[in-house]
């Protein structure tokens, strides 16, 4: 015998928890059709199917499911699975239902991809790091990584490793270095764009070349490594929809948007 137990989200307005239990067979079909077609009528876009109780799922609810996760993409949403027990995903797997629903470990992921999907809220990375150019390789690998979780192209994740590393070695050549001296980083990522900010203390002795480096530059110049960083910053803005620098003596902070291109 299958149960099935609706439940809002508070703070949302499409979403809902489904939470079924039981065996999900032939006889739940007339069931489960009901309580999709009871979150259609609601307008409802984004469905999570908390699995916790499940014992069993024929192919033929599965059908049931198909269907409903069709209508719920054509409206823009989608229909999720949440905390099944690893027989039945195996099942699943075997299926190949897998490659058409996500299925998530718990409640709180799935939410967050509704949020991501339906809502489009941006999720934040905020962190601050030392001062030493050491640091940057792996932190620019991380942003990148981050970006492909986030299902952003690997051009796109390129771009933003390219724009992370640039960004964060001025920060660390023209600010204030040591193991006390910290650069602060926040990532903002939502499903059209990337968004950076990067603050640094200010290094008084090397205000001049820093200010030097943000003036518009000449063919005309010989080669230093000072021209070179500055090239690198005609790349970034090149690579970017949006670039403002501040810079005064306590600090630079730098923001950075990359829209998504692909």
């Amino acid at each position: 015998m299958m149960n099935v137990e609706i439940k809002e989200v508070p703070a949302t307005q499409n979403a809902v928890i489904l939470r079924f239990s039981g065996e999900l067979n032939s006889e739940s079909i007339g069931e489960i059709c009901s309580s999709f077609e009871k979150l259609e009528s609601e307008e409802k876009k984004f469905a999570i199917a908390d699995m916790t109780g499940v014992s069993l799922i024929s192919s033929a609810a599965l059908g049931e499911f198909m269907g409903a996760r069709k209508r719920f993409v054509e409206k823009g949403g989608d229909l999720v699975f949440a905390k099944m027990k690893m027989d039945i995903r195996t099942k699943l797997n075997l299926m190949g239902a897998t490659k058409i629903f996500r299925v998530f470990s718990d409640i709180r992921s799935a939410l967050n991809a509704y949020k991501w999907q339906v809502e489009r809220n941006p999720e934040v990375l905020h962190l601050k790091f030392p001062s030493y150019l050491e640091v940057v390789p792996p932190l620019r690998q991380l942003i990148s990584r981050i970006a492909k979780l986030k299902g952003y192209s690997n051009k796109d994740s390129f771009r933003i490793e390219t724009i992370v590393d640039e960004v964060c070695n001025n920060a660390v050549e023209h600010g204030k270095q040591g193991v006390d001296q910290k650069i602060d980083l926040k990532m903002s990522i939502d499903p059209q764009k990337i968004e950076l900010d990067v603050v640094n203390m200010s290094d008084p002795e090397k205000m001049d070349s820093l200010k030097a480096l943000l003036k518009p530059r000449n063919g005309a110049q010989g080669e230093t490594s000072d021209s070179k960083r500055g090239r690198g910053l005609a790349l970034i803005k090149m690579l970017t929809d949006e670039l403002t620098v501040d810079c005064s003596e306590k600090g630079t902070s730098v923001h950075i948007k990359k829209v998504r291109e692909e």
